[in-house]
């Protein structure tokens, strides 16, 4: 039984902050707690920080994706229709479902991005491809109307 135990221990992996990317573009700010940069097999899990001015445009993925709201307010933009998101709150996106969003007024957006995949891909409203949040300095045209 000792045995084992510590087989199964030493399978663990613990990313200490050094090892967990955090990388600024011009619209959000990633922090990457898991996924295929540090070797998680299945799953990604992005946390994310957005200014009032920043947004996430209008995207979909492979996968289904969960977002959870940990603090502020977010303005859900789907294919035909937007909602408010107060935190705390999940999202849950079915795969190939056309979603973004942006911060509702001044506040700042505090999120988790989760997907079933050690590498979720990333596509616009007409199929192209797109890069990852962590990899777009090329997206800084806000998309969304102004609320103010």
């Amino acid at each position: 039984m000792f045995l084992l135990l510590v087989v199964i221990c030493s399978m663990a992996k613990i990313l200490e902050s050094e090892e967990l990317p955090f990388i600024d573009v011009p619209r959000i700010s990633t922090r990457v707690l898991s996924g295929g940069v540090n070797e998680a097999a299945k799953t990604t899990i992005w946390e994310q920080w957005i200014e009032p001015e920043g947004f996430i445009p209008l995207h979909y993925h492979d996968t289904e994706e969960v977002l959870v709201i940990i603090e502020g307010n977010v303005v859900l933009e789907l294919a035909d229709s937007k909602a408010v998101v107060s935190a705390p709150a999940s999202i849950l996106l079915a795969k190939e479902e056309l979603h973004g969003l942006y911060p509702a007024g001044d506040s700042r957006v505090h999120l988790f991005g989760i997907f079933p995949t050690a590498t979720p891909r990333i596509w616009d409203r007409q199929g192209n491809a797109r890069p990852l949040p962590t990899d777009d300095l090329m997206t800084v045209d806000n998309p969304y109307p102004s609320e103010s």
